[in-house]
């Protein structure tokens, strides 16, 4: 069993409003909001076990559906408009640590003709 960290996507479709509010609550604590019901979660296999295992108690196996796939760390598209920033999807994960680092200014997102692109403007922290 491989113990690499990755990115890993969850999403959810669940039929009761009641199990659906805990199982948001139980992903915005353990991942990124990407769109609703889709969750970006940066982990190693066995704390993706423990997830599995963990949302097994909340939902329903014959009326709810839970899936989580593995994304691939050298391929990530996004079109049209987007509420994350590009780099989430398009780099490698040490990226996002690099830009905390850095000081960040200017705008997320400005509109442009074909939608919002994003703009950002660091400079390395001193």
């Amino acid at each position: 069993m491989s113990m690499r960290r990755g990115t890993w996507l969850v999403s959810y479709d669940i039929a009761s409003e009641r199990r659906l509010v805990r199982v948001h609550r139980f992903m915005v604590r353990r991942g990124l909001p990407a769109q609703y019901s889709v969750f970006l979660v940066e982990a190693d296999r066995a704390a993706i076990e423990a997830l599995v295992g963990e949302l097994a108690l909340l939902v329903h196996p014959k009326q709810d559906d839970v899936r989580i796939y593995r994304l691939d760390p050298t391929f990530g598209r996004s079109l049209g408009v987007g509420s994350l920033p590009r780099f989430v999807l398009t780099t490698p994960p040490r990226v996002p640590a690099l830009l905390r680092r850095s000081s960040c200014s200017g705008p997320i997102a400005t509109p442009d003709g074909s939608g919002y692109t994003t703009k950002l403007i660091c400079r390395k922290a001193e």
